[in-house]
């Protein structure tokens, strides 16, 4: 019993030191070391005193490939080989396969399927906030042109908990993630099957 105690007691305290760990300096590579992430989400987003909520889930691995799949009432599925863009969006019928650009890389999706060079390029880290086990880290990018405008990451003991970020569109976006996995993904779980009837727009 005494080793049972003591090794919870132990571990609580690694997880706290290592929470405090994360800081200004290292907080990009300590993302960039996530070489995969998968977790479901709830998004919100505020817009002109409006507030839309949806469910998802999201796949990435540093190699540049991705898959978010949004829930109703989107029902919308974008996923990437790393080269390729598809846009299925179930309700139209319609999926859009396009090259992936840089702004991919600069949204959201960026931060977590991008390597630490790029990372390096797109972020900085403004500051880290810390308050017992929980970090808070605000990302600015470094183009003005960037999708996003500033984003904050919350860590809890080292695992992701949350993402607020605001865009050009003046959006306030915040995910929240729940069953965060940061475990291999194989390269099959991004592949998109695609229904049926379903029209394909190449640009």
């Amino acid at each position: 019993m005494k080793k049972l105690l003591f090794f919870f007691f132990t571990f609580l305290f690694f997880n706290s030191v290592n929470a405090e760990n994360v800081n200004e300096s290292n907080f990009l590579e300590f993302l960039s070391k996530k070489n995969y992430f998968s977790a479901d989400f709830v998004q919100t987003t505020f817009k002109d005193e409006q507030e839309r909520k949806i469910k998802g889930e999201i796949k990435a691995n540093r190699r540049g490939m991705f898959k978010v799949i949004y829930l109703e009432p989107l029902n919308e599925i974008i996923t990437s080989n790393g080269h390729q863009l598809y846009r299925l969006d179930r309700e139209m019928e319609q999926l859009d396969i396009s090259e992936i650009d840089a702004t991919f890389s600069e949204s959201p999706i960026g931060i977590f399927s991008s390597n630490r060079e790029e990372l390096e390029d797109i972020f900085s880290v403004k500051e880290c906030l810390t308050d017992q086990e929980i970090v808070t880290c605000v990302l600015e990018p470094k183009s003005e042109g960037s999708f996003l405008k500033l984003a904050s990451v919350e860590l809890i003991n080292n695992e992701l908990n949350s993402l607020i970020y605001f865009d050009t569109f003046e959006q306030k976006v915040i995910l929240e993630f729940f069953f965060v996995n940061w475990d291999k993904i194989l390269d099959n779980a991004f592949i998109l099957k695609i229904p049926e009837g379903i029209d394909v727009v190449n640009h």
